[in-house]
């Protein structure tokens, strides 16, 4: 079995510098690598989070389900002081502004006990290898995002370049964190008609020769949904890569 190297491209994607490497297997099977520069993650709200330069991990896992709990607390309550509103003959408008209160400060609270546990694997990793200090670790760079796709799978895995504030040690860790992979489906046959081809400039001779990926990846209330969609001119044999990205609500309990 060999591998033969079709060609390797480096476009812009949504404001990023990605290298995609495209491979055929004896001319059936396809593997495509992509490689760019991901982005630092947010610290600000962690530093917030008590204890966690002496617990790390463990500080943030317990704000986090505390967070929860009291946004449940808080909807349990909302619900019996209408009930006890409602036995006194409140006027109308005083509900709705006890519900509006109530499902605000739930809902945040909620927000940010789900926001903390996103991030646990991020905080553990943190803990610094050489003089063992929890939340001691700070990105010295932006990390490596690569993507493997092939006929039946997509792994994202990213590198994060690492440097103790303690100590000054140098370390990376590669994860695939809170991404998940699926297929999605093919367009319809029309809807590739409208694609354009970069090498020949041809329009309405491409197909999608593969399954397109799905990766997604929420981080507290938002997530972030990609579809990568992978083209084929029949005029000139040209790989065509596209992708669409969209925004979905999660609910507080989507991170299980």
């Amino acid at each position: 079995m060999t591998q033969n190297i079709v060609e390797t491209q480096t476009k812009s994607v949504n404001g990023k510098n990605k290298t995609y490497s495209i491979n055929f297997v004896q001319g059936e099977q396809a593997m495509i690598t992509c490689t760019y520069k991901g982005e630092k993650r947010d610290r600000k709200n962690l530093n917030r989070v008590p204890y966690i330069n002496s617990h790390g991990k463990k500080a943030v896992q317990i704000t986090g389900w505390l967070g929860i709990f009291l946004g449940i607390v808080i909807f349990i309550g909302l619900f019996i002081a209408l009930d006890y509103l409602v036995s006194l003959n409140f006027e109308e408008s005083t509900y709705y502004l006890i519900i509006f209160i109530g499902s605000y400060g739930g809902v945040d609270v909620c927000y940010i006990g789900n926001c903390l546990l996103c991030k646990v694997k991020y905080v553990e990793a943190t803990r610094c290898k050489r003089c063992r200090k929890n939340y001691a670790y700070e990105e010295r760079e932006e990390p490596d995002v690569k993507e493997v796709s092939t006929e039946s799978s997509c792994i994202v895995t990213i590198t994060r370049h690492w440097r103790c504030k303690k100590c000054g040690y140098i370390d990376s860790s590669e994860s695939h964190e809170n991404i998940k992979t699926y297929r999605g489906l093919k367009a319809i046959k029309r809807a590739t008609r409208k694609v354009k081809c970069e090498k020949c400039g041809r329009a309405g001779f491409n197909f999608e020769f593969k399954y397109p990926d799905v990766k997604s990846g929420s981080f507290g209330m938002k997530g972030v949904e990609t579809t990568t969609r992978y083209y084929k001119c029949n005029s000139c044999g040209n790989i065509n890569i596209a992708e669409e990205e969209s925004e979905y609500d999660t609910g507080f309990l989507d991170f299980l």
